[in-house]
Order: structure tokens, then C-alpha cells, then sequence
């Protein structure tokens, strides 16, 4: 079964006109006689509120009876508040919140049960979440990674609200645990694939997981591997918590070495020039302040990142033995273990890798060459999971879009789907060196319907701004803009013009 517990919303009040709000509607709460005529609910004795703007009513909307909203300032989650209900009332919200700003009253109102201290730094959370930044932008929910890496902190998100401040007791991971994993089909909701390939999917993740392989999903851009990848770990963090401590994510670049996945020394906060070793990204997968851990990692777009260079001896880590690191801690070396050669309690130098412990990547198919950099003993480690772009009807590629503009909530004409459709079949088709995936059919799709242009200067530009950069490096992508060039709901100068300047293509009949 996958998460079905509450959710977190981050609700910052850096202003002082917003932390005035929150001190008279949240934290001492209104008397529900001054507010009974300016709404419907029925309420009695002290209410208290919050309120967003409409700006950013798609999150508010989400937002349901159980679950939490944390206030943030200055680098601190200070107070939690659980969700009583929620009701969208403009004449309320000017009423009660008379000082917003112009023309932006706070309509989306948030009843709350009694507020408690939390006390957690936003850095905390934020790295359990994968964010970069510890301050948070406006309303917003945390993301399931980091509503994982809560539950696996502190047991549960009630008992990182309710319990004592800091957190509640650590799990205890066993690192020779394996247990059986079933990802079910319906992990793939809201994503839609055609035919069999969803249960294709799942079948060959849980094929690989339970015959201890990790796993790197490869195929075009677009076709939704690192959604895949994301919910399978968000799967396992949630379907085996006792095993599991939760999950992390994070993007591969070109400029990763081990440092990145491994660790390295960094200088001493306040110290003078002395030296520590600090575990990389892999590392503290396995333990975090002296605690053994457990988290699946997906490291997306692996093939940006020089396999050799960035992952060293975890080549030998993957292949199932231990590693020493030319590392020190307290004078011992930095040493790895498998989980099935642990036994017994963890050094300040000691690092386990759990015996159901997942790597997760994805890889671009057509950087093929990433592949010959892994060593065998490296790649026999992983299942390598395609997932193709759909086959696009020839006699009717608009029909196949509106399947998935349905899925996506796009609300787009015939006439529009059917020409998005075209240029999807002639990216796909033209030659056989390149496939593009629906997250691009999408990205073309909310960008016309977004757009203030007539409708063929908008699919021309969306053709631009998200097929072109897909054909970078094609050798023959002369082709695929000449045959776009051709299509009537194509300004084909234009597009002839863009691609000169975007893929330095010129075609021999150029317009």
C-alpha cells in the first residue's frame, strides 16, 4: 500500500504584517461571534484560521482535514497546526486579513486546530526533502521525499508534530533485512502508458529489486523514468518502513566526482584549518549522525556524471564487498561494509550498506556511451529497465494525444491535438536515431494553450523551445525540421529560421 497519511503544507509569515496575522488568527484565534455573518460553517467559541491568495489556490486546494501546516521564519519551522477544514471565502478573508496587499486578499481560508511548537530548523527538513534552499517561498506542500524522510525520522508525520521537539526515537534499521517487494500497478496512477506496459513495468522493477539488482530505467527523453523511479522508492519507504528510513533524490552533473557520492575532508567549522571527513550523497544514505539508515537514492540522469570519476569505489561497494576509503575519522580509516558482513555496533569510521539498500538512475538511451564506462562488475549489479516512447499512429497521432491530454487534465481542441499529434509522429518516425517521449507532447500542448500567440505561432514556437533541443547532436535532424517545415499548422519560415539558429541546420531549400 502506498502513503495515505497526512500531509504537510509550509505556510511561511516572514513579514511582521504577516507574523501580526498569525499571532491574532492562528495563535490567539478570533471569537467565531465576530466572524458568524461573513460565513456559512458553523462554528462556535475561538476559531482559528490562516488564509492564502488565490495566486496559490491549486495547493490550497489539495489541502484536507488531517493534515499539517508548518510556519516558518527565519530558518526555523517554529509552530504546526492540523487542518480542521478549509472553504474559500474572499469576503472573509478581507474581513479578517484587512492588511494585504493591494488586490490580493487572502480568500483560501484554513480552519486549524490549536497550534503547537516544533522548534525544527528549515535545514533539517529541506534536506530531507532534497531542497537546496533553506528559506521557503510561499505557500507550498513539502514534497514526498521529504514527507518520507519525516516518517523515517520520527516514525510518523504526527509524531514529528506532536512529539517532543527534535524528533521522536530513531527506527532500528536491520541491515541484513530483505524482504520481498511487490510494487503494485497502481503505484503508476496518474501516469499514463498504453497497453501492457504499465504491468511490464512492474514487473520487471519487482523481478529486479527481490533478485537484488538496482536498477537504472533507460529510454527516450519524456517517457517518464525518473516518475517511475521516484515512486518506486517512495513505494518501498512507505510499504516497508521498518526496513526502510525513508528516500532521497538527487540529480547527476557533469561535474561529480567522488566527492559528490562518496565524501571527502572539508575544513572544521571554527576550527583553524583543521580537516573532517564528510559523507557524500551514497553515504549518508546509509548513516546520519551516528544512526544507521536506509535510504533508496534515485540519482537522476546519471549519464551527465563521469561514471568513473564520480563513483570510484563504489564500484567495488555494488559488487557486493567492502570498501576502506582513503579517509580518516578519529584516526581509523573510513571503511564501507556490506550489510551481510555487519554485525555488531557502528564505529565513528563505519559505514554499512543495508542488504536491501537500492541505487535507482536513469539514463538517457541515446548517451549509450555512459554505458561503456561502467566497469562489468559495475553494470551486473543493475537491471537496465526500458522504457520506449508509445508507437504513434499513423492514420490518427491526435487521438493518441488526447488519451493523454485527458490523463494530464489538458484541455485542448480537436484541431489542436491532432496538429501536436503530427509533430509528434514525424519526430518519432522520420528517423529511427531519435524518439521523444509525452513529457514533451505536454510541455508543446500547456504551452500553446498558455499562449497569447495566434495558434500556429505558438505550436511553431513550442516546437523550438521543446523538440529542438532534443535533436542536439542528431546527425540527421535536417530531416525531422524539414518535414515539420511542411506541416500547414507550421510557420515553416520561421521555424526554418529557429532551427538555423538553434541547430545550426540549414536545410538546401531553405525558404
Amino acid at each position: 500500500m502506498g502513503y495515505d497519511g497526512p500531509e504537510i503544507y509550509r505556510a511561511p509569515f516572514g513579514s511582521d504584517e504577516a507574523r501580526a496575522n498569525f499571532d491574532r488568527t492562528v495563535l490567539s484565534g478570533v471569537d467565531a461571534d465576530d466572524i458568524d455573518a461573513s460565513t456559512e460553517r458553523e462554528l462556535g467559541g475561538t476559531v482559528r484560521l490562516w488564509g492564502t491568495k488565490e495566486s496559490v489556490e491549486g495547493s490550497w486546494r489539495h489541502v484536507e482535514a488531517g493534515d499539517f501546516l508548518i510556519f516558518y521564519r527565519d530558518g526555523e519551522y517554529e509552530y504546526a497546526a492540523e487542518v480542521l477544514e478549509t472553504e474559500r471565502n474572499e469576503e472573509l478573508g478581507r474581513e479578517i486579513w484587512p492588511n494585504h496587499e493591494d488586490g490580493s486578499p487572502w480568500v483560501c481560508i484554513l480552519y486549524l486546530k490549536e497550534p503547537v511548537e516544533l522548534g525544527v530548523a528549515s535545514a533539517e527538513v529541506h534536506d530531507l526533502a532534497g531542497y537546496e534552499i533553506e528559506h521557503t517561498m510561499g505557500f507550498s506542500p513539502l514534497n514526498e521525499m521529504g514527507i518520507g524522510g519525516i516518517r523515517g525520522r520520527w516514525g510518523s508525520v504526527e509524531e514529528f508534530v506532536y512529539g517532543s521537539s527534535g524528533g521522536g526515537d530513531e527506527p532500528e534499521i536491520d541491515v541484513r533485512a530483505t524482504p520481498t517487494v511487490d510494487v503494485p500497478e497502481s503505484t503508476l496512477d496518474g501516469l499514463y502508458f498504453p497497453g501492457e506496459q504499465p504491468a511490464e513495468i512492474v514487473d520487471q522493477v519487482n523481478a529486479a529489486l527481490n533478485a537484488g539488482k538496482h536498477i537504472v530505467f533507460t529510454g527516450p527523453p519524456g517517457t517518464g523514468k525518473t516518475e517511475i523511479a521516484r515512486r518506486v522508492s517512495r513505494h518501498l519507504a512507505g510499504a516497508h518502513d521498518d526496513v526502510y528510513s525513508g528516500h532521497q533524490m538527487t540529480t547527476a552533473t557533469a561535474d561529480w566526482s567522488t566527492f559528490e557520492t562518496v565524501g571527502g575532508y572539508m575544513p572544521e567549522e571554527g576550527g583553524e584549518g583543521d580537516l573532517s571527513f564528510v559523507a557524500g550523497q551514497v553515504l549518508r544514505r546509509f548513516k546520519r549522525d551516528g544512526v544507521q539508515r536506509n535510504e533508496p537514492l534515485v540519482i537522476d540522469e546519471i549519464n551527465r556524471a563521469d561514471i568513473d570519476k564520480s563513483f570510484g569505489q563504489l564500484f567495488t561497494l555494488l559488487s557486493g564487498q567492502g570498501v576502506q576509503l582513503p579517509f580518516t575519522r578519529d584516526g581509523e580509516e573510513i571503511e564501507i561494509l556490506p550489510g551481510d558482513e555487519f554485525d555488531g555496533e557502528l564505529s565513528p569510521n563505519e559505514y554499512v550498506m543495508p542488504e536491501s539498500w537500492r541505487l535507482f538512475a536513469t539514463m538517457n538511451s541515446y548517451d549509450k556511451t555512459a554505458l561503456y564506462e561502467m566497469s562489468y562488475a559495475f553494470m551486473r549489479r543493475f537491471a537496465f529497465i526500458h522504457v520506449d516512447a508509445p508507437e504513434i499512429p499513423e492514420d490518427d497521432p491526435g487521438g493518441l494525444v488526447a488519451e493523454y491530454a485527458s490523463v494530464w487534465g489538458i484541455d485542448a481542441d480537436e484541431d489542436l491535438l491532432a496538429d501536436v499529434g503530427e509533430v509528434w509522429r514525424i519526430a518519432n518516425t522520420t528517423i529511427e536515431e531519435r524518439k521523444l517521449g509525452p513529457a514533451i507532447v505536454k510541455d508543446m500542448l500547456s504551452h500553446v494553450t498558455h499562449s497569447g500567440l495566434p495558434r500556429n505561432g505558438a505550436l511553431t514556437r513550442a516546437v523550438a523551445d521543446y523538440v529542438f533541443p532534443q535533436l542536439e547532436g542528431v546527425a540527421r535532424r535536417e530531416a525531422i525540421v524539414s518535414e515539420l517545415a511542411d506541416l500547414n499548422c507550421l510557420d515553416g519560415d520561421r521555424l526554418v529560421a529557429l532551427a538555423r539558429d538553434i541547430l545550426q541546420v540549414r536545410l538546401a531549400d531553405a525558404r
